[in-house]
């Protein structure tokens, strides 16, 4: 079906529990309202109601997770479906009126005339396959927040109970997280005959290849001479941090590699396309193919910049024209590892190194370098992915 044959536009407003609905005709007028439960029986009654529109598209908020289950309800019974991001909604409702008024019911009608408004670009806002593997992308970086939280907050309590610790070595090898969970105070340790910490870091150790920088006599020294507070709370807040810290190491570890096996199936040679640039590896690869979806979801480069929030505001107003700080629209996600890419190319890459630092010496600071390398960072890939042909540095990339 072209995109000028739907003759009817459903606009769905999702809540948490339910969902409004609005249909409207080629002439905008409203044809049918309701609302339906989020559930089985709402969602085929839904069905049985649009049924008396053949020809029609459905449109829907991007939430986050609620508009999800309704999504591929309708998309499993062959229904025509647009994701649509929620800041084009507000910014298209602004057009519509000066009032503030704001409801669940206004909100479906506002959806069903921005589809309509908007039929011709229909395909741009069409979900694909993926969102179950960008879900899994964003799962995997929830994890690794919270793994950074944690072992921020094992740092802090460390250096009230045993300071001299983090000085003398990585607190977050699995050895030494293993010896913390076993005597996470300096008083546990002084209180504990030689033979026991002996015995632990023995057992510790076996089948490692290398020996741990710390030796459990050069441990014992630093207890006995410690300044840290032991207390019991203490000791159960640190052993609490450290089974954190092992459990979301375990999950983060599981959920990356589930990840990066569902990317290498179902996309491979773009995989490989995006790690052909020295610098960038596995996890970062994925997450930006997880984000993007489908790179020809994009008219050009700037639409992928645009859609990252690293493109740059603009304030005019008469004569006045000024770019201003990046967008920060779209998927912060998406941003986010961008600027991890970057960090990577800036460490491991020539020929972005050299475009980081061309920038630095134009007096950029640091932070406006690195969104520079980011933006020059998307249209490398626009370019390769689209062409579908590996990086070469010896190309001059636009």
């Amino acid at each position: 079906m072209k995109n000028t044959d739907f003759s009817h536009f459903v606009g769905i407003d999702v809540a948490k529990d339910k969902f409004n609905y609005a249909v409207i005709d080629n002439s905008m007028h409203i044809l049918r309202e309701g609302q339906f439960s989020m559930n089985a029986e709402g969602f085929t009654d839904f069905l049985v109601i649009v049924k008396d529109y053949p020809h029609s598209v459905f449109a829907l908020e991007s939430t986050g997770s609620y508009h999800v289950n309704l999504l591929a309800f309708l998309t499993a019974n062959d229904k025509k479906v647009a994701l649509i991001n929620p800041v084009l909604i507000k910014k298209f409702m602004q057009t519509l009126t000066l009032r503030k008024t704001k409801t669940d019911k206004i909100d479906a009608v506002v959806i069903a005339k921005f589809i309509f408004k908007n039929i011709e670009h229909v395909n741009r806002f069409v979900p694909d396959s993926t969102d179950d593997i960008t879900a899994l992308a964003r799962a995997r970086e929830s994890v690794t927040k919270q793994l950074a939280r944690i072992k921020t907050q094992l740092k802090q309590h460390l250096a009230v109970v045993f300071p001299e610790l983090t000085a003398n070595c990585n607190v977050f090898t699995d050895f030494i997280l293993n010896v913390l969970e076993v005597f996470p105070t300096p008083q546990s340790v002084v209180n504990s005959p030689d033979n026991k910490v002996k015995a632990v870091f023995d057992r510790l150790m076996t089948g490692r290849g290398r020996r741990p920088a710390l030796s459990y006599q050069r441990f014992i020294k630093i207890a006995e001479t410690s300044i840290g507070f032991s207390s019991d709370n203490y000791a159960l807040i640190v052993r609490h941090d450290v089974r954190m810290i092992k459990f979301l190491d375990k999950q983060l570890e599981e959920i990356t590699e589930t990840f990066i096996d569902e990317i290498r199936k179902n996309r491979k040679d773009e995989l490989e396309i995006i790690k052909s640039i020295k610098g960038i590896s596995d996890v970062t690869s994925a997450h930006f193919l997880a984000e993007i979806k489908d790179v020809k979801r994009f008219e050009n480069k700037r639409k992928l910049a645009a859609y990252a929030g690293i493109d740059p505001s603009v304030r005019q107003s008469g004569y006045m024209y000024a770019n201003g700080r990046i967008s920060r629209r779209g998927s912060k996600s998406l941003r986010r590892c961008l600027y991890l890419m970057a960090s990577g190319l800036v460490r491991c890459n020539e020929y972005f190194r050299a475009y980081y630092l061309k920038k630095k010496k134009e007096g950029m600071p640091h932070r406006k370098a690195m969104i520079a390398l980011c933006n020059k960072l998307v249209r490398v890939l626009f370019a390769l992915l689209k062409k579908h042909e590996k990086f070469n540095p010896r190309f001059h990339y636009l």
